[in-house]
């Protein structure tokens, strides 16, 4: 009899945050994650690298991935992932499959003492219209040693939202958004997204069977951070329907323990949240998605994808 007693208490808390395919995890996209971002090797050598296909509810799967070159004449590459340097350049490698990517940027150099690796840094990503920065590089040859007093080129990919002369300061001209990259010795760097704007936006998906629609916007509003969901906002209920700032989307008890507690919300349409009076130090720039989660139970109801 205690056990049934305990066993109700617990479906009559928990019912509310359950549906019919609870055991589902939320979907997130299906995706390929490659083994590295970027290689290195000189002309002859060989290397070896993979990538892992995840499915829409973020499993691993086993893939036959499909392996290309965008420069087969500097990097060729085998079906099992071998990379075979060719001549000095550089090329993408590009892993995919089920109509999903991700590529591999190689560069092949002709010595160690060549330019094998350009990094630019930056402090934020996202800017207000007249903000400016200064984007740190770094050279490296195929040792990993920095090559000082190396010419840069650096380069806006929209000049019109981000301007940068040659010494790397880059300054916010208007709204929108521009990738930034810079080159030594037609060695390209990583790119950065740099978004100019006071606010960032988001439309919500569904997670496991439960409802959740409409737009959201996380926004800076007379100096204050704001969080609003659109009047066109709608979602399932539980006991402990909450909305949350988080950096994942995948686990109600990481975004928990991770995640920024904004409020609880007993109604669909529009709300307004603001941020700043609560959390006085979190930026614009500090959290990914908006999530709907059913606090006591850990059960994710949707999210938002706040743009960069």
């Amino acid at each position: 009899m205690k056990y049934l007693l305990n066993l109700l208490f617990i479906c009559l808390v928990f019912s509310g945050c359950v549906g019919t395919d609870y055991i589902d995890d939320p979907i997130v996209g299906k995706k390929i994650v490659a083994s590295t971002e970027s290689v290195a090797l000189k002309v002859n050598d060989s290397e070896k690298v993979s990538a892992l296909y995840f499915n829409e509810y973020g499993i691993a799967e086993n893939a036959s991935i499909t392996w290309t070159s965008t420069s087969p004449s500097i990097i060729s590459i085998q079906a099992d992932g071998t990379l075979n340097a060719l001549s000095a350049g550089q090329s993408d490698i590009v892993a995919s499959f089920s109509g999903v990517s991700d590529t591999i940027r190689v560069t092949v150099v002709a010595d160690e003492n060549a330019v094998a690796r350009v990094e630019i840094t930056s402090s934020k990503t996202v800017f207000s219209i007249g903000d400016s920065e200064k984007l740190v590089v770094n050279v490296f040859n195929i040792n990993n040693q920095l090559i000082p007093n190396k010419t840069i080129a650096f380069r806006s990919s929209n000049i019109s939202v981000f301007s940068i002369d040659s010494a790397g300061n880059a300054k916010a001209i208007s709204n929108g958004s521009s990738i930034l990259t810079a080159e030594v010795e037609g060695v390209i760097s990583n790119e950065i997204l740099f978004t100019v704007g006071a606010s960032r936006m988001g439309n919500f998906v569904k997670t496991g069977g439960y409802e959740a629609s409409g737009s959201t916007i996380l926004k800076i509003e007379n100096g204050n951070l704001i969080l609003e969901l659109a009047p066109n906002f709608k979602t399932s209920f539980a006991l402990g329907t909450v909305i949350y700032l988080s950096n994942n989307n995948t686990s109600g008890s990481m975004i928990k323990a991770g995640g920024l507690e904004i409020q609880q919300i007993t109604t669909s349409g529009f709300h307004s949240f603001n941020i700043t009076n609560k959390y006085p130090n979190v930026k614009l720039s500090d959290y990914k998605y908006v999530i709907v989660l059913c606090k006591p139970a850990s059960v994710i109801f949707g999210y938002a994808t706040l743009s960069n």
